[in-house]
């Protein structure tokens, strides 16, 4: 685990914007391809801006980046609060790149069950053509999947005593609204999707998260467990950018 601290959201975001072109870069080089699970929220935002300038545009081959997205609510892609658009706004919309390689979460399909089910088949398809697919442990093999944290300890869409988060089988699975856990159903993939990543990088900015925060990264006992201190990586490399400010 490697974790950095910033004065604020925007030095956090330079530094993150060009650790994932060079990542995209030292990946594609190697196996010709690079798959990333895009956050939504308000973190990564500037961030896909940054990755999205032309100093950057010209870095990557983006034909050969694949796109995925983490977790998604359960409303109309067009929607302002659609994680997919927001980084079609910030960033897919200003790159160079084929629509084959743009998975969004199928949230007009319904009912949400069968939404979460074809993203899965869909994403197997995929990862399968690739030839990543970790066939011991039947699992997708990202290259970069991009996280936040909620002040609930929250990650991706797996919440706090939700049953998703103990699911060892399934690729990706809805969750059902709650108002105590989310005012919209939502789309998620799941921690072992997570956890086999090459590379998982944590983005955290927003006030009232200090506290979790250092809970999870000091491995604090505190009674409660939060999906995010379940990301534990069985081969690949995590790393947090945290803006000072939540503190």
């Amino acid at each position: 685990m490697d974790i950095k601290e910033y004065k604020d959201l925007y030095s956090l975001s330079v530094d993150a914007s060009n650790f994932i072109v060079n990542l995209i870069k030292k990946i594609i080089n190697k196996q010709g391809y690079f798959t990333i699970a895009l956050s939504g929220g308000n973190s990564p935002r500037l961030i896909y801006s940054m990755l999205s300038e032309n100093k950057n545009i010209s870095k990557i081959n983006w034909e050969k980046v694949i796109f995925f997205w983490g977790d998604e609510r359960y409303l109309p892609h067009t929607s302002s609060e659609s994680n997919y658009k927001m980084a079609y706004d910030t960033l897919i919309s200003r790159i160079a790149i084929t629509p084959e390689h743009i998975f969004r979460i199928p949230t007009e399909v319904y009912p949400p069950e069968d939404a979460a089910l074809l993203y899965e088949k869909i994403m197997r398809k995929v990862f399968m053509k690739l030839g990543a697919i970790d066939l011991k442990k039947q699992l997708p093999v990202f290259d970069l999947v991009i996280l936040g944290v909620g002040r609930d300890g929250h990650t991706a869409s797996l919440f706090p005593g939700h049953k998703a988060v103990n699911e060892q089988e399934r690729w990706v699975m809805h969750i059902k609204a709650h108002k105590n856990v989310t005012l919209h159903d939502r789309i998620t993939i799941t921690l072992p999707v997570i956890n086999n990543a090459k590379n998982v990088m944590f983005v955290i900015s927003g006030e009232g998260k200090g506290k979790i925060i250092r809970d999870i990264l000091e491995e604090k006992r505190t009674g409660k467990v939060y999906p995010a201190s379940m990301i534990k990586l069985y081969d690949g490399q995590s790393v947090w950018f945290i803006d000072k400010n939540i503190y």
